[in-house]
């Protein structure tokens, strides 16, 4: 039978309806699972602007961990974070009580080193302190890269300033095009020989294991001009993730990001995902008319422009309402992918054996708890492809929209065939396919993505009107059978032989 659980609601029915006036407070408490934690920052998860155009309501837990909140009604959702401690989304239904966190063992700083490269033709427009917030700003609600890292990593990973160098060159005049970024890289890396790195290295860039390896952790080029990501004018630069020789050591190789100053925050962490991990995390997307590659569910894909109010790729500034609210990265990549599977241990899967499995599948943009997070069954058509399915919910930077558009398959389950051995460092080959739970509908009017790539923004399959709870694809079906007010998904999946 399927239906719509009621284990939650009443409780978080009642906390939100005290939670009715235009501000009330909230008393809580964070522990570690037995004894209070002092230094947590709380605070509600709203949707992340660049400008926001106010803070949201903070508060940092005393020295029994306990806090108070002023809230909106609007805010369902508390992001808890504390560096050393993983960050977790604690919806409504769980505040009444205690709100455990666990240690992060891996928390790390990871350092990026700025160059901003100007030319004598053409000097930087954006002022330093609007980059360095767009990049390194960790003020909640602020669409930052560093806000972005911390939340998808839950708390292991914070970005933050290295070195900050400016530079100027009369060797590559204008046109400036694609074909020339090699070369500009190679004349940036040029002026670095002999720098003393320090703490702008401070970890492996292959594999995320904190050692040095003789590289910065993070080199970002940033030049003048606009994307062309946004603006498909080949006389614009493309924002590009690059292993570039070293000049004076041609056996080695330097990951390094090169982009404009006005690029969106999307095609920056999609850059600097491909950089972690020296080109191991690939691009899903393939051609922008084929449909079913992983769309808008997953940061590598169309997900890097999530957050798209209108179309406007004649004139910018584009950073404030395109692409300022990037989807999390799939489960898949950042399980296995990211650093080489550095960050495996922040998503719980549950790897089916048998035929069969039925059971609760957490949201995998929480903390891992007792519940699976990512649920994979082999395809047994082809050795080493699977599939994936995950709960995905509109909480953090997944709250973006293209449009202000929301409604039935925004949310919920998602349910793709992957395989990994399509994997191609410059080569796209559409290694995950996500189910589209509505198939046949149109794709969306203005504003659509660059070269209308495909979005597949209503494909999660879930319960209620409009919605889709059954799929099937190949030898797998799937049924959504209940939901709670935790934002899980009780799911039953079966495999035919």
């Amino acid at each position: 039978m399927t239906r719509r659980s009621s284990r939650g609601f009443g409780a978080a029915l009642g906390l939100l309806a005290a939670l009715a006036s235009p501000a009330a407070t909230l008393e809580g408490r964070v522990t570690d699972g037995r004894r209070g934690l002092a230094g947590v920052r709380v605070y509600p998860d709203r949707q992340p602007r660049v400008s926001p155009a106010a803070d949201p309501p903070l508060a940092v837990t005393d020295g029994e961990g306990r806090f108070h909140l002023d809230l909106e009604p609007g805010d369902t959702v508390l992001a808890v974070e504390k560096d050393g401690w993983r960050r977790d989304l604690v919806p409504a239904a769980e505040w009444r009580g205690d709100i455990a966190l666990s240690p992060e063992p891996r928390h790390r700083q990871e350092a990026v080193f700025v160059v901003r490269l100007d030319f004598t033709d053409e000097p930087s427009k954006l002022p330093d302190g609007a980059l360095r917030e767009l990049i390194f700003s960790r003020r909640p609600g602020v669409a930052s890269a560093a806000n972005y890292l911390y939340e998808v990593s839950k708390g292991a990973l914070s970005l933050v300033e290295g070195r900050f160098l400016k530079l100027r060159s009369a060797d590559h005049p204008a046109p400036r095009t694609d074909a020339h970024k090699l070369g500009m890289a190679e004349w940036v890396l040029e002026r670095l020989q002999g720098e003393d790195l320090g703490a702008c290295d401070r970890l492996d860039n292959r594999t995320g294991a904190r050692r040095s390896d003789g590289k910065p952790d993070h080199l970002w080029i940033i030049t003048p001009g606009k994307p062309q990501s946004l603006t498909a004018d080949e006389a614009d630069l493309k924002a590009v993730s690059l292993l570039v020789p070293l000049p004076w050591d041609r056996g080695h190789r330097w990951p390094l990001i090169f982009m404009t100053e006005q690029v969106p925050l999307g095609n920056i962490v999609h850059e600097a995902f491909h950089a972690m991990g020296e080109h191991r995390v690939d691009d899903l997307y393939l051609d922008c008319g084929d449909p079913l590659t992983a769309g808008i569910w997953d940061l590598m894909d169309a997900g890097q422009y999530r957050g798209w109010d209108r179309s406007h790729p004649g004139e910018g500034p584009w950073v404030e309402d395109t692409g300022y609210s990037p989807s999390h990265p799939s489960a898949w990549v950042r399980s296995e992918l990211w650093y080489r599977g550095h960050f495996r241990d922040q998503v719980r899967r549950l790897a089916v054996k048998g035929r069969a499995w039925e059971g609760w599948i957490a949201p995998v943009s929480r903390a891992p708890g007792a519940d699976p997070q990512w649920v994979t069954l082999p395809d047994p058509r082809k050795k080493g492809r699977f599939f994936s399915l995950e709960v995905r919910r509109p909480w953090g930077f997944e709250r973006g929209r293209v449009g202000g558009r929301f409604g039935p398959g925004h949310e919920g389950l998602i349910v793709a065939r992957i395989d990994p051995s399509l994997l191609s460092p410059d080569d796209p080959r559409g290694p995950m396919r996500v189910v589209d739970a509505h198939p046949g509908s149109p794709e969306p009017p203005k504003p659509h993505f660059p070269c209308r790539r495909w979005e597949l923004d209503d494909a999660a399959f879930n319960l209620g009107p409009g919605e889709n709870p059954k799929g099937r694809a190949g030898p797998l079906s799937w049924q959504v059978l209940e939901t709670d007010a935790s934002g899980r998904m009780r799911v039953r999946v079966s495999l035919r032989r």
